[in-house]
């Protein structure tokens, strides 16, 4: 009997030790690092589950979607869009008409369809943050009007397979780089304003979301990701994503887009309109 009391108290006391060792290591790096480490798994066991691409972008453009864009771009500006079956959709840039013939009209699922062809064609699917470059494809696009601007959201699919690889494997690390998933659903928010001057454009974050998690908990975990990798706020990425796509719709000087491309052949302006039939990205002339 005595022998069975000393195992018991025994065990109590290793148990004891082993949960005051678990939860002094929970406070050191919560402390040290910032990183709750009950929450990042929580968090990241949610991630686990693969959504439903119907669910997170119901509004998904598909392939007539590109081939109405084809046709609408077209119309205006000859050959702007080619396609050819060894290689997919081209846009041309550079090698136009001498004239812009009619405005240019585009539902949100086209200009999600034009989105997603540029960044594959100029930036081969990539978004850079910092020094690192991550996978990246336009699911779903949406606008409103808010307050004087453009409140645009983009459901986009980021792939962090490159980011993993900056993570540690040592203790616990690199347990929580085992449970980080290959891609993220992002639901990326930004509002775009803009001056009198025409084709000007800037963006600003308003709300960012990982999948299916709150925005509470989405920026959480990327600012754990951030102390684990040094990507970076979320703030950041959602500009970087607004600015990669809003960008490739309006251009510059240094980006190729579609409004600032066909300046010199009769573009005027960009404006998104709200009408009773539905909601509009426009090129002027």
């Amino acid at each position: 009997m005595k022998c069975l009391i000393k195992i018991i108290i025994a065990l109590i006391i290793c148990f004891v030790l082993v949960a005051g060792a678990l939860l002094c290591g929970y406070f050191f790096i919560k402390n040290t690092y910032g990183i709750d480490l009950i929450k990042t798994v929580q968090e990241l066991n949610a991630l686990l589950v693969v959504p439903d691409e119907s669910v997170v972008a119901p509004n998904k453009f598909s392939s007539s979607d590109m081939v109405d864009l084809q046709t609408e771009v077209n119309e205006s500006v000859e050959q702007m869009i080619t396609y050819a079956e060894s290689n997919g959709y081209v846009i041309n840039f550079d090698d136009l008409p001498s004239e812009m013939r009619a405005i240019i009209k585009l539902t949100d699922k086209q200009i999600g369809a034009f989105a997603e062809t540029v960044i594959k064609q100029e930036y081969d699917n990539k978004i850079t943050i910092g020094e690192n470059q991550l996978g990246i494809n336009v699911c779903q696009i949406d606008f409103s009007s808010f307050d004087g601007k453009v409140l645009f959201n983009a459901v986009v699919k980021v792939n962090v397979d490159s980011l993993k690889e900056n993570i540690s494997d040592a203790f616990p690390f690199g347990q929580l780089k085992g449970l980080i998933p290959s891609n993220f659903y992002i639901s990326s928010t930004v509002l775009v304003s803009r001056d009198s001057t025409p084709f000007s454009y800037s963006v600003e974050h308003y709300s960012f979301g990982i999948n299916q998690l709150t925005g509470e908990d989405s920026e959480d975990l990327f600012h754990t990701l951030d102390l684990l990798t040094g990507i970076g706020s979320c703030e950041n990425l959602n500009v970087a994503i607004g600015n990669l796509i809003v960008g490739s719709l309006i251009g510059g000087e240094n980006v190729d887009g579609l409004g600032y491309a066909l300046k010199d052949i009769g573009a005027t302006d960009y404006a998104f309109t709200f009408e009773s039939d539905g909601d509009y990205f426009s090129i002027l002339r």
